[in-house]
C-alpha cells in the first residue's frame, strides 16, 4: 500500500504547476490515510522534488539557469486569506493605498489584516505583516475594510500627506453607493476615535446617518491630524485639527 501511496502522491505532484503551494489535504480524495500521505509527502521533501514553504505547505520548486526560483509570493500569501473556501484575510497596507490611488511605491513588504493577531513573518525577500480587523471579514465588505484601514494609516501612507490622502478618500466615500456608506459607518465603530471622527465627518456630507459614530465619541477630545476646512469642510464639528 504505501508503495501504491508514494507513486499517487508522485503523480500528482508531478502534475502541478511551478508555483502552487499544497498541502496534505490536497491528497486525501486520492489517499484516505493521513499518515501515508505525510510518509510521502516527507520521502519527496528529502529528495528534494518539493520544498517546505511553512508548516504542512509545500511547493514544487523550479530550476532555473540563475538556481532554484523562490516560492510565489502571490501563493504563499493566500496561505492567510482563505481557509479552503472560507475567508480569513484581505490585503491591505500598500495594496490598499494603490488600490485607493493614494500612493504608486511599490513595496517588499505585505500587510494582511486578519481577525487574529500574529507577528510579521518573513518569506524569503519579503516581509508580510498582519493588522488586527476587528470586524468579520466578508468579501463584500473588503473595500471598505481598505478604506478604513488607510484612514488608520492615513500618516504613514508613503509619499502622501495626511491632506492629500484625506481628499483622495474623501471623494471615494462620497462616491459609494448609500449601502455601502451606512455600512461603512458601522465598520467603522470598532476602529479607534480618530478614523471614527474622519470617517463621521465625511459621511456627514452624505446621506448616511452618522449618530452613532458622533456619539462614540469623547466630547472632550481632539485629534490632530493636519487636516484643514478644505480637507475635511466637517472638521470642527468632529473635532479634527
Amino acid at each position: 500500500m504505501e508503495g501504491k501511496v508514494i507513486d499517487i502522491v508522485s503523480s500528482r505532484v508531478d502534475k502541478m504547476r511551478y508555483g502552487y503551494i499544497f498541502t496534505p489535504s490536497d491528497f486525501y480524495d486520492s489517499v484516505n490515510d493521513p499518515v501515508q500521505v505525510s510518509r510521502a509527502l516527507r520521502q519527496l521533501l528529502q529528495s528534494g522534488r518539493i520544498r517546505r514553504v511553512s508548516k504542512g505547505r509545500y511547493d514544487k520548486p523550479k530550476q532555473t539557469i540563475l538556481g532554484t526560483k523562490p516560492p510565489s509570493i502571490d501563493w504563499m500569501l493566500q496561505e492567510f486569506l482563505m481557509d479552503g473556501k472560507r475567508i480569513i484575510g484581505y490585503m491591505t497596507g500598500q495594496y490598499a493605498y494603490s488600490l485607493l490611488g493614494l500612493s504608486t511605491q511599490i513595496s517588499s513588504e505585505y500587510t494582511i489584516g486578519s481577525n487574529t493577531y500574529r507577528r510579521a513573518i518573513k518569506r524569503g525577500k519579503s516581509t508580510i505583516r498582519f493588522v488586527l480587523q476587528p470586524n468579520t471579514i466578508t468579501r463584500a465588505n473588503i473595500p471598505l475594510l481598505q478604506i478604513l484601514d488607510s484612514i488608520r494609516f492615513i500618516r504613514q501612507i508613503p509619499a502622501c500627506t495626511p491632506s492629500e490622502a484625506c481628499v483622495i478618500l474623501r471623494s471615494t466615500i462620497r462616491n459609494l453607493k448609500p449601502d455601502d456608506r451606512r455600512l461603512l459607518a458601522s465598520l467603522a465603530l470598532p476602529y479607534t476615535d480618530y478614523v471614527r471622527a474622519i470617517v463621521g465627518a465625511i459621511l456627514d456630507e452624505t446621506d448616511a446617518n452618522t449618530d452613532s459614530l458622533y456619539n462614540s465619541l469623547n466630547p472632550s477630545s481632539t485629534y490632530k491630524i493636519g487636516l484643514t476646512d478644505e480637507d475635511l469642510p466637517n472638521r470642527k464639528k468632529w473635532r479634527v485639527l
